[in-house]
């Protein structure tokens, strides 16, 4: 179950370094040498590729590797706690 969390946890985390990479990427095609309706819509795909992607998890939070690393040292902490308290 830990692995199959860490794949979920790491492609989420992709998909929101990717989507932020987006407008730099349209950025660097030279868009703006192009017809006025293409450098508005680039332009628009510029200013909407700013907001990250991401995946939630309900409505918690946003599912990243920093978010997974808390819920496993969370975790931890419980159990350690459960075995001492025993």
């Amino acid at each position: 179950m830990l692995l199959r969390l860490t794949v979920y946890y790491w492609y989420a985390n992709e998909i929101m370094v990717e989507s932020i990479e987006i407008s730099s990427a349209v950025y660097e095609c030279e868009w703006y040498n192009e017809p006025h309706q293409v450098k508005q819509l680039m332009s628009l795909v510029i200013l909407r590729a700013n907001r990250p992607l991401g995946l939630d998890i309900g409505p918690f939070s946003t599912m990243t590797l920093n978010t997974f690393l808390g819920i496993i040292k969370t975790t931890y902490s419980y159990m350690t706690m459960m075995i001492v308290y025993r």
